[in-house]
């Protein structure tokens, strides 16, 4: 019997989550950026890191684009800082992994936003990015380039400072691209936005194990109903927490945020992770690092937790 009532339970939750997400798709597939320009001004920043990694940095910005004849990839878009034409440094790398139905093309506010601050990043088309496949072929593809000598990434990259990043089911997939592949370990920074719960996750059939994660790791919330009480809720956000061992590892709901404000809201935090541990920029770890971390003393976050940091 109690079989049988666990078989009802993980129906009903998976009813729940086709219904919920799909709702998410339907709202992702109009043609209107998910993330629209200059979305910073849609939040107040209380933290004054906060608001000086929310704000675009002092980099001009350009695109790159390649079709790719995978149905899951269709394009790959790279967005850079323009002095990398001109430069004979590296520069370091962020990987984004796509949300349900939601492409790169409809990101590109955040990607901008991150290459003006001096980094390179791609991702591509996949609208069904949980099992890292296409993540993992996006890293490969700027690391391709970056041997390719008629490429101007050639000898661009800093293989040593790469990062990766996704929202949603984008978060599921920042775990499974970090762990299951050959190119895994390359990865020195990770960052999930509102990642699908493992228990939501494993009923849409999208495994993940944060056990085998080998990053630094920083995981976003929000606090209103379909993170809440659904796709994020605190209790998976800390299982998730916890399951990391022997990295720096934290994690924080914002408050009055909804599932799909989390990418943009975290979007500060997001930069200053990344400025932290693949630039060495040591006041982005201010927002980190100590009892006295900014995201601790930040009055729009809530349930901030931290460890090895």
């Amino acid at each position: 019997m109690a079989k049988f009532w666990k078989v009802m339970r993980n129906i009903a939750i998976g009813f729940v989550a086709v219904v919920t997400l799909g709702a998410i798709a339907l709202k992702a597939c109009s043609k209107m950026p998910a993330v629209p320009n200059e979305f910073q001004d849609r939040f107040e920043y209380t933290g004054e890191l906060e608001k000086k990694y929310a704000a675009d940095g002092v980099l001009k910005v350009e695109e790159f684009t390649q079709r790719d004849s995978d149905e899951r990839i269709k394009l790959y878009q790279v967005w850079y800082p323009e002095d990398l034409k001109s430069s004979s440094r590296s520069w370091p790398l962020v990987v984004m992994a796509n949300g349900t139905g939601v492409q790169a093309s409809r990101y590109k506010a955040i990607f901008r936003h991150l290459a003006s601050w001096g980094f390179i990043v791609v991702g591509n088309e996949d609208e069904n990015s949980w099992d890292g496949y296409s993540t993992s072929k996006s890293l490969d593809f700027v690391l391709d380039l970056n041997q390719d000598s008629g490429s101007i990434f050639y000898g661009k990259v800093n293989t040593d400072a790469i990062g990766l990043a996704g929202h949603s089911q984008g978060g599921v997939a920042v775990f499974n691209a970090a762990t299951n592949y050959d190119n895994s370990s390359r990865y020195k920074a990770l960052y999930a936005a509102s990642c699908t719960g493992l228990e939501l996750a494993q009923a849409l059939q999208w495994p993940y194990d944060v056990t085998k994660v080998k990053a630094p790791t920083l995981m976003t919330a929000g606090t209103l109903k379909a993170d809440a009480e659904l796709i994020c809720k605190l209790e998976a956000l800390t299982d998730n927490y916890n399951g990391i061992e022997g990295q720096p590892v934290m994690m924080g709901r914002i408050k009055n945020i909804d599932h799909g404000d989390v990418l943009m809201k975290g979007d500060a935090y997001q930069t200053a992770w990344f400025c932290y541990f693949l630039k060495g920029d040591e006041l982005a770890g201010h927002c980190f690092l100590g009892d006295d971390a900014e995201m601790f003393n930040n009055d729009q976050w809530q349930d901030v937790q931290h460890k090895n940091l």
